[in-house]
């Protein structure tokens, strides 16, 4: 067999493992970026800055992401997305060493550094999943991969909270490390076969190539501009979910951070299962559109929170919040493969990431401005409804257009 070549059908094996590693390393990364969210009210005070400055925080990180996933796929065919991946890994593990120095200049610089490694995961996830997985499998392998993020989430919501108030932040940042090594030293095993198609002579790739191809095709232009709205409402979900529950629904910090733990739980179980279902129906784009109005509905009623609401309502309310506004993402990256021009998946979910980006450096920092204005986090949500009904107005673009009926 031709170096690079694979058979048709990868081994199952093989499938499991790339399908596992890929999880892991993107679960490294989303708890990269998601800590600083969820340990905010004590990092904030320790370090004597307001704690709503953590939305900037996070769209530094994501606004480094979005102009480095630019120059990632180039890299991937010349390095391997094996090799990408760790290289990310160690990109996040320097970011957390460097928030351990308590400087607001260092946890900047830190941010880029979390934005940089995280930029690395999924275009180098789509090569290696569109590589070796059956394509009868997909959206469910995809969808898989992509529970890494809540994932990531749930494990520092269950975690960091408790390490924070019984050792300081700094040992809830140590475990991040923790794990982020083991899963870059488990990959390494493998690296030679997983990268074997890798081509240290490729031409760099045009930084905007990706972009350009986006924009070209319909399709692909219209699912880059929904992602764009549910990563701005996902991403305000995750970084003002704690600090709302504390500061107006009078929940203790722990609490708070298991309601969290609880809408990236429901997120993770949901890509699993939107993915299932969406290899049956063939309808991505449906998918989407459906999960796109629960998202709607869920943005709307987060206005009417107040300490008076039972706990079982808020878990309704965060829970099909979580299925919703966490659980899109594999479909998503789905369909960017499959309306790929065929050769240019990492190229591709490259440029399409730049739009998910963009809606988490906007989000974040945009929800912190209106909260200053408004002076309620409660509220503040219920003008994301706004971005979420933009996204379906997007969703059905991109159904309409020739390769998104073709979906079906």
């Amino acid at each position: 067999m031709k170096r690079g070549l694979l058979p048709a059908e990868p081994p199952r094996s093989t499938v499991i493992a790339v399908v596992a590693a890929t999880t892991a390393a993107l679960a490294g990364a989303a708890m990269t970026s998601g800590i600083f969210a969820v340990i905010a009210p004590r990092l904030a005070h320790d370090i004597g800055v307001p704690v709503w400055l953590v939305g900037y925080q996070v769209s530094i990180t994501y606004g480094t992401a979005m102009f480095a996933t630019l120059l990632v796929s180039g890299l991937i065919a010349r390095h391997g997305a094996c090799r990408m991946t760790q290289v990310g890994l160690v990109l996040c593990v320097a970011a957390m060493l460097l928030t351990m120095t308590s400087s607001v200049a260092a946890i900047v610089i830190a941010s880029m550094l979390a934005g940089a490694g995280t930029s690395v995961m999924n275009p180098s996830a789509a090569h290696l999943l569109y590589r070796f997985s059956p394509p009868q499998n997909r959206n469910l392998l995809f969808s898989i991969k992509q529970t890494g993020v809540p994932l990531g989430w749930l494990v520092i919501a269950l975690t960091a909270p408790g390490i924070t108030l019984a050792f300081g932040w700094r040992w809830a940042l140590a475990l991040m490390i923790v794990i982020k090594v083991a899963t870059l030293l488990a990959m390494q095993p493998v690296r030679a076969q997983w990268d074997s198609d890798r081509s240290p002579a490729t031409a760099h790739t045009l930084p905007f190539a990706g972009l350009l191809v986006v924009w070209r095709l319909p399709a692909l232009r219209w699912l880059a501009l929904a992602s764009f709205c549910y990563t701005f409402v996902q991403l305000c979900l995750g970084t003002f979910l704690v600090t709302m529950m504390v500061e107006e629904a009078g929940y203790t910090l722990v609490a708070a951070g298991v309601l969290l733990s609880l809408t990236q739980a429901s997120g993770v179980a949901a890509r699993v299962t939107w993915g299932w279902l969406t290899d049956r129906t063939g309808d991505g784009l449906g998918m989407l559109l459906a999960l796109n109005l629960v998202m709607i509905v869920c943005c709307a009623l987060t206005v009417l929170i107040s300490p008076q609401w039972p706990a079982f309502a808020l878990a309704l309310l965060f829970i099909a919040f979580g299925a919703s506004a966490v659980g899109w993402n594999g479909i998503y990256l789905a369909e960017v493969a499959r309306n790929s021009p065929h050769g240019t998946v990492s190229v591709v979910t490259a440029g399409a990431s730049v739009w998910n980006y963009g809606g988490i450096l906007i989000g974040p920092a945009a929800f912190a401005t209106l909260y200053r204005s408004i002076g309620s986090y409660t509220i503040t949500f219920g003008w994301l409804t706004i971005i979420a009904v933009l996204g379906l107005l997007f969703i059905t673009f991109a159904r309409r257009s020739p390769s998104g009926r073709n979906g079906k």
